[in-house]
C-alpha cells in the first residue's frame, strides 16, 4: 500500500476558503499527522511523496551494483 493514505477531515473544514483540518495516516509506514491547514496537509503529503522517491531511487542503484 506504498503512498495509499487514510483521510478523516474534522468539521472545522471549511471548504469554501480551502481550509481544510483533520488527521491523515500514510497506510505502509503509519505515520501520521493531525494537520490545522491545508499548508500543514500539502506539507505532509510532499515529504511523504520525496522520501518515497528518495527510498526508490536508493533501491534502485543498490540492485544494480
Amino acid at each position: 500500500m506504498k503512498l495509499a493514505f487514510v483521510l478523516r477531515l474534522a468539521p472545522e473544514t471549511e471548504t469554501a476558503r480551502n481550509h481544510l483540518v483533520g488527521h491523515i495516516e500514510e497506510v505502509d509506514t503509519g505515520r501520521e499527522l493531525r494537520f490545522k491547514s491545508t499548508d500543514e496537509l500539502l506539507r505532509f503529503l510532499v515529504q511523504c511523496f520525496d522520501e518515497a522517491g528518495q527510498l526508490e531511487v536508493e533501491s534502485k542503484e543498490a540492485t544494480d551494483e
